[in-house]
């Protein structure tokens, strides 16, 4: 009696013949192509049915008298349901060689652009190119190779661009552990641990978790670490190039704070315009003023929103051992801020160190000293 191998994945699954996914009102998006089908541990993949319920999705190929599963490594088979193939891992399945196999990590030969599309995978990742605008990996582990653009990534755990990031203003860059960047200029950077830059650090928003370290200059941006900073070379730009440092409170939610921000500075640009708008006749009540009120609701509802998160953020303050150490050059116009103290440096600085003391934030000289 002849048996069919039913699969629950694309059998024929090539990376190299991915099609745009099509939407509802039929246009495709070329974003997303399906480049990887995700399977977790306990998953149905496989399993043998008689023929005469194969019904349409007969294919010859997969017909056999023997129920012998081509299974591969990632693969296993149940004592109790002997005919069907399950994952063993979590991973992406695929053929190799005329083996099931499901496979973790997945690994990208080539650049993440509109022949791949967006990245999502239940395990780790390794792109041996570079990641374009517009375009999102996320994964447990990242690692890319060559260099990152203005595109967003999402790791669970590490993340580690070996080629830098040149963002232009749109690349986030998230991950829940710890972060490696070969530089990085233009982009928004998040970990749940620490972030370390081996090169520059230029015009970025930068929220760690714990530690940030920037082996050669950090110029321009908005610094959040919530116990230390080493800068190697030079910490700011001058005085025309805004430079700010805030240590002590939780980043993730100083994070939280700044999306907050940039709401409230739309909201308060659409109230300005709905009232000018407003203000030239009856005509436009019946849409704009609804709209008005809808963007006074929220605005007041963020505001109150703010009030409670700070006072979550004042919560987890923690100043002691606060430290900005900086063996190369501070220029002026660097703003540090340690917990609710300010200082602003007014004069070129060289080899120190800045800590909380007193509710002030003080100079130490001779940062390796403190180091040591």
């Amino acid at each position: 009696m002849p048996f069919f191998l039913k699969h629950y994945f694309d059998p024929d699954w090539d990376p190299a013949k991915l099609k745009p996914e099509e939407q509802a009102d039929g246009s495709v998006d070329h974003h997303e192509r399906q480049f990887v089908v995700n399977v977790a541990a306990g998953d149905l993949i496989a399993e043998w049915i008689p023929v005469e319920e194969a019904g349409a999705d007969l294919d010859e190929r997969f017909v056999s008298e023997e129920k012998a599963f081509p299974a591969g490594k990632g693969t296993g088979i149940k004592r109790d349901a002997p005919d069907k193939l399950f994952a063993a891992v979590d991973g992406y399945v695929c053929y190799k060689e005329g083996r099931i196999l499901v496979r973790n990590p997945l690994t990208v030969h080539s650049d993440i652009d509109y022949h791949t599309g967006n990245v999502d995978f239940v395990g780790n990742v390794v792109v041996e190119g570079s990641v374009r605008s517009g375009f999102t990996i996320e994964a447990t582990d990242v690692r890319v190779n060559d260099q990152v653009d203005g595109a967003t990534i999402k790791a669970r755990g590490n993340l580690d661009c070996r080629g830098g990031v040149k963002g232009g203003k749109e690349a986030l860059l998230k991950a829940g552990k710890d972060m490696k960047l070969a530089f990085c200029e233009y982009a928004t950077l998040q970990s749940g641990g620490d972030i370390m830059i081996k090169g520059a650090l230029m015009h970025c928003d930068v929220y760690a978790g714990k530690r940030l370290a920037v082996g050669g200059r950090l110029t321009g941006g908005y610094i959040c670490a919530y116990n230390y900073v080493y800068v190697g070379e030079q910490l700011g730009g001058g005085m025309d190039t805004d430079t700010s440092l805030v240590l002590g409170y939780k980043p993730s939610l100083l994070f939280v704070d700044q999306r907050y921000n940039a709401r409230i500075k739309v909201l308060h640009e659409d109230i300005a315009s709905f009232e000018k708008t407003l203000n030239k006749g009856e005509e436009f009540r019946a849409e704009y003023q609804p709209r008005l009120e809808s963007a006074r609701k929220e605005l007041d509802l963020l505001k109150n929103m703010k009030v409670k998160l700070w006072d979550g953020i004042y919560a987890t303050e923690r100043l002691d051992e606060c430290r900005v150490l900086v063996p190369g050059v501070v220029k002026p116009g660097v703003e540090i801020c340690i917990g609710s103290a300010y200082y602003k440096v007014d004069d070129f600085l060289e080899d120190v160190f800045f800590y909380h003391d007193n509710g002030e934030v003080k100079i130490g000289a001779s940062a390796a000293k403190s180091k040591k």
